[in-house]
C-alpha cells in the first residue's frame, strides 16, 4: 500500500524522514517555500529541524484551514508564519517562492485544481524555482503496484474526480508553465518524489 491513504493520520509522520532525505539536497539553496495542503503541519515542523534556513509557509484549502491553525496552536508553534487559506484555483499570495511543495495532494484534487496548482506554481516560483510533489503516481509504461491500483480505485469510487495522476500528464502541465522535470525519485511504499524546475 502507498504511504498516504484516506483518513490515515499517521502517514505524514511515517513518511517525513524519507521525504526529507530525498528533498533536502534540492532545497539547500532555497530560502522560501510554500507548502500546499499542509495537513497538521507535520512536514513543516520537521523541515524546521532539517532545513533551518528555509522560511516554510504552510497553507491549506479553506475547508481544512481551521484544522491546520488548531494543530499549530496546540503545539504552541511560533517559528512558522501563520498558515494561509489557499484554494489553488483562486488568487495566490503575491509572493515569489524558491519552491512549492505538496505531499499527497495531486490525487485528492480534481484535475482543474491540479492544473491550477501547476499554473500557480509556475507564476510564483523564482527563476530556477522548484515544484516538488510527493505521492503515488502513474508512470508511463509501468503497471500500478497492487496497493496503488486498489488505492486509485478507492479514490475514484469516493469521487470520480480523484485518482492517481499520470506523470506524463503532469509533465505536460509543467511544460505549459515553462517548467521541466529534473527528478523522479523512488520512495518507500510505491510512492515517488517528482521535482520540476522553472526555466
Amino acid at each position: 500500500m502507498s504511504g498516504a491513504r484516506i483518513g490515515d493520520e499517521s502517514a505524514a509522520e511515517r513518511n517525513k524522514k524519507p521525504i526529507f532525505d530525498a528533498l533536502a539536497p534540492w532545497l539547500r539553496q532555497a530560502k522560501s517555500l510554500l507548502e500546499v495542503g499542509a495537513g497538521d503541519a507535520t512536514h513543516a515542523l520537521y523541515a524546521g529541524e532539517r532545513l533551518p534556513q528555509l522560511a516554510w509557509q504552510t497553507s491549506e484549502a479553506p475547508a481544512h484551514h481551521r484544522r491546520l491553525v488548531a494543530a499549530l496552536a496546540d503545539r504552541h508553534e511560533t517559528r512558522l508564519a501563520p498558515p494561509l487559506a489557499l484554494d489553488v484555483r483562486h488568487a495566490w499570495p503575491d509572493v515569489t517562492y524558491d519552491a512549492v511543495y505538496g505531499a499527497n495532494v495531486a490525487h485528492i484534487m480534481d484535475w482543474a485544481a491540479v492544473e491550477a496548482l501547476f499554473a500557480g506554481a509556475a507564476s510564483h516560483l523564482s527563476t530556477a524555482g522548484l515544484l516538488c510533489l510527493y505521492g503515488p503516481f502513474k508512470r508511463p509504461g509501468e503497471n500500478l503496484a497492487p496497493g496503488n491500483r486498489e488505492f486509485d480505485a478507492a479514490l475514484r469510487a469516493r469521487d470520480p474526480a480523484m485518482g492517481l495522476r499520470a506523470v506524463d500528464a503532469l509533465d505536460a502541465l509543467a511544460t505549459s508553465g515553462h517548467m521541466r522535470r529534473v527528478a523522479d525519485i523512488a520512495m518507500p511504499s510505491n510512492n515517488r518524489l517528482l521535482i520540476w524546475q522553472r526555466d
